[in-house]
Parts: structure tokens; C-alpha cells; sequence
């Protein structure tokens, strides 16, 4: 072995990271990962869906992240007992040098964490400082996800089996199934080199049109881009105006919305994205659409194609309704307008990212997710 590999043992060996504790029953341990400074890797097969870790945070700050300053992490800091302050210390800037401020550390250490399941305009943001979590480095195709959870608890999750020896990873995006290569790495501030990143490969190249496809069938269904508002007309994500135009007046058929649907879950799965908490949140909805159908022969097909084994299968079913008219598209665009209306009429509420609002009447039980 060169002096140079010895040295860096060496310091792997005594870097601060090493004195994290750790849960004896944890089935990962923290070491260094090439280019990434350090993660965590499993050190046994972890199946899907299997807890990795259930942590609290060291401390919380309740502010907006943006707010958060220097002061408030030494506030936030001397409050804890010494043992705690020492973990906080041990925290190094991509796992080689210390921090230079607190309110670093804290910014590159923490994660946002809801107030409720269902938050309110009013709810204050918190963020929590987690020693282990943070260790988790990024990928664009994770096999772990942190869903959203109630309480300043956070635990994490695999999104499919994890090989003993193998990076345990997250992604740091909240919508980047629906953004390409360049958002992402914008976004991040450095490059990621999963495999959906490697630029000129061809599953990068299908990678970029599925996730492209898939922010394009979102705005469709929803009317609005990840942002929640609407685009001009200067780079539209949907290049048909008249397509456009119907999606914005919610005036997209059943049918229609049916196939987006279950087009989406089939390209996620082709991604690699498609957990098992992707699948509570989305399907739903399709469930819910397919029921929507008063058209006789229309329900027949929805609920034959909701039936199918795989999304592939459920696609092709679907296909059968393409440019059909259903009895109830005049009702659910109606009701799905009004719903709008009413968000936007409500200007003076700060709209949470995960707020819902639900319209109900005697046809209709509408849910609208405003991202």
C-alpha cells in the first residue's frame, strides 16, 4: 500500500465521523465514498421497504429556512448538554474540513420537517439538525427515500433492496422526477454522477425525455407546472397551445387524464422512481378518476384497465378510451375550475407546498394536490 493510501486510512480511521454514534441495530455504517466525502453503507441486505433509520434531531429552529442565522444556531447550540455540543462539532463540510460558521454546518446538516400530516397556513417552519440522515448522500435514482412524517421524528425507508456493502442514498429533490439533468445539477449546486446523470449515456439521454414527458403529463392533469403557477408562453413545458389552453381551463377529458395517469406511473417505473410511497401518493388518484366515468362502456374499460397486473398492461387497456367523451367531463371540469378559483380568490393565505383543498357535492369528491 502507497504512503499516501495509509495516510488517508489514517484519517478515515480518526475522522470525527467515526465518534457519531450510531444505532447498534442500524444496518449501515459511516464511511468514506469516493468523491462524495462520506456516506453510509449497508452492512447487510436491506430489503424493501425496511426502516434504515429512525432518528431525532439534535435541535430544531422553527424558521423559515432562508431566516435562519448565525445567531439563532449558537442560540440553538447552547442549549444543548455537552455531549450534544461535541456531536455538532464533529460535523465537517463534505466530510474534510470543519465548518467556518454554525449556520453552515446547520444549513448543509438539516432537513425541513411538517408541523402535521395536514399543514396549515399558520404552522411555522421548523427545521432539524440530524447528525446520521445527513450523512445520506444524493442520487437522482435513490434506494431510499425520507417520506413525509408527523412530528420532528424522521425515518428512512428503502425504496427497493439495498446489497450488503452497497451506498445508501436519498434524493435531495422534491420533484426532480420531473426535472432533466441541468435543473438538477442547477438546483443541487454540484454534479451528481448517478446513472441518470452521466451525460451522453443512453439511459441519461431516455432519462432526460422521461422526466421531461413526466413534468409535461403533470402539467396537463394539474393545469399548473411545479411551481403551481402557469407558464407563458416564452418556454412552455406543453408546446400545444390549444392543449395547453385545455389543461389550464381544467378542461382536459377523462379519458385523457386516465391515460396521463397511469403514463406517468409507467415512465416512473422505467426511471427507477417508482417506490412504494410514489404509489400510495399517485395512485389514488387514478383510482379515483377511473370512478369518475359515467359513460357506460368508458367505466367498463377504466375499471378493466385499473384491474390490470402491471402499469404497462393498465397503460395499453387505458389507450382503448383515447378520444372518447365521457357523460361526466362536463361536471369534473366544472368542479375541478371551481376549486381554483376558490385557491387563487384566497390571495392573503401563504399556500403551503403540500396544502390540499376539497371541494364536495352531491357528484362530485375532488382532491387537488396545489405543488
Amino acid at each position: 500500500m502507497s504512503p499516501l493510501a495509509l495516510l488517508s486510512q489514517g484519517s478515515a480511521q480518526n475522522h470525527p465521523y467515526r465518534s457519531i454514534p450510531v444505532p447498534s441495530d442500524a444496518p449501515f455504517e459511516l464511511k468514506p465514498s469516493p468523491e462524495k466525502g462520506w456516506g453510509a453503507f449497508a452492512i447487510r441486505r436491506i430489503e424493501r421497504g425496511a426502516m434504515i433509520l429512525r432518528e431525532k434531531p439534535l435541535f430544531v429552529i422553527r424558521k423559515p429556512h432562508e431566516e435562519i442565522m448565525e445567531e439563532d444556531v449558537w442560540t440553538a447550540f447552547q442549549q444543548l448538554a455537552p455531549s450534544e455540543k461535541q456531536q455538532f462539532l464533529y460535523l465537517r463540510y463534505n466530510g474534510s474540513r470543519p465548518f467556518t460558521h454554525m449556520s453552515e454546518a446547520f444549513a448543509e446538516n438539516s432537513f425541513a420537517i411538517l408541523n402535521s400530516t395536514r399543514p396549515q397556513a399558520t404552522d411555522r417552519p421548523i427545521h432539524g439538525l440530524f447528525l446520521l440522515h445527513s450523512r445520506f448522500n444524493h442520487s437522482c435514482i435513490p434506494n431510499s427515500k425520507v417520506p413525509t412524517t408527523d412530528g420532528e421524528v424522521i425515518s428512512s425507508f428503502a425504496t427497493r433492496g439495498i446489497a450488503a456493502g452497497e451506498e445508501i442514498t436519498i434524493c435531495y429533490g422534491d420533484d426532480f422526477e420531473c426535472r432533466t439533468t441541468h435543473d438538477r445539477h442547477r438546483e443541487l449546486r454540484f454534479v451528481c454522477d448517478c446513472k441518470a446523470c452521466l451525460t451522453g449515456t443512453p439511459f441519461q439521454q431516455l432519462s432526460d425525455m422521461r422526466r421531461t414527458l413526466i413534468r409535461g403529463l403533470e402539467y396537463l392533469k394539474r393545469g399548473v407546472d411545479l411551481n403551481g403557477q402557469r407558464q407563458g408562453s416564452a418556454s412552455p413545458i406543453v408546446v400545444d397551445s390549444k392543449l395547453k389552453k385545455a389543461a389550464e381551463d381544467f378542461s382536459i377529458p377523462l379519458s385523457a387524464r386516465l391515460i396521463y395517469g397511469l403514463l406517468t406511473m409507467f415512465l416512473l417505473e422505467e426511471e427507477g422512481l417508482l417506490d412504494d410511497f410514489m404509489i400510495k401518493r399517485l395512485n389514488p388518484s387514478i383510482l379515483q378518476v377511473a370512478a369518475w366515468f359515467e359513460t357506460e362502456s368508458n367505466a367498463r374499460i377504466a375499471s378493466l384497465a385499473i384491474t390490470q397486473e402491471t402499469w404497462l398492461e393498465r397503460l395499453c387497456m387505458a389507450f382503448r378510451l383515447y378520444g372518447r367523451e365521457d357523460v361526466a367531463d362536463h361536471a369534473i371540469a366544472a368542479g375541478l375550475r371551481m376549486i381554483w378559483e376558490r385557491s387563487e380568490s384566497k390571495s392573503s393565505r401563504p399556500k403551503s407546498k403540500d396544502s390540499r383543498l376539497e371541494l364536495k357535492n352531491s357528484k362530485l369528491e375532488l382532491m387537488v394536490r396545489v405543488e
